[in-house]
C-alpha cells in the first residue's frame, strides 16, 4: 500500500508509513461473494421439510377429515342403487 502523505511503499501489514510515520489507512477488503450452491440448498431443504409434512399428514389422515369437514363426499357415503329386479343378481 502506498503512503497518501509521501507516496512510499508500505506492507500491507504497517499501521504508519515507516518514512514520514503518518497513520495509513485501513486496506479495504473485498467484498464477500455469495456461494451460488448455497440458495439451491436451501430451495432443496425446503422442499425436504414440505414433503415430509405432507407425508405425515397424509399418515395422520387429514386430508379425510378436511374432505368430510368441507361436505365433499368420501368414497364410505357415496349411495350405491340397487340393482333392478330380474337380471338374476339376488
Amino acid at each position: 500500500m502506498d503512503c497518501p502523505n509521501c507516496g512510499v511503499y508500505n506492507p500491507e501489514d504497517r499501521r504508519v508509513c515507516w518514512r514520514c510515520g503518518k497513520e495509513l489507512p485501513k486496506p479495504v477488503e473485498p467484498p464477500k461473494k455469495k456461494d451460488p450452491r448455497a440458495r439451491t440448498q436451501t430451495i432443496l431443504w425446503v422442499a425436504i421439510a414440505v414433503f415430509f409434512v405432507i407425508m405425515i399428514l397424509q399418515l395422520c389422515g387429514l386430508p379425510k377429515t378436511l374432505q368430510s369437514s368441507l361436505g365433499t363426499p368420501t368414497p364410505s357415503s357415496y349411495h350405491v342403487p340397487a340393482a333392478p329386479p330380474g337380471l338374476g343378481l339376488g
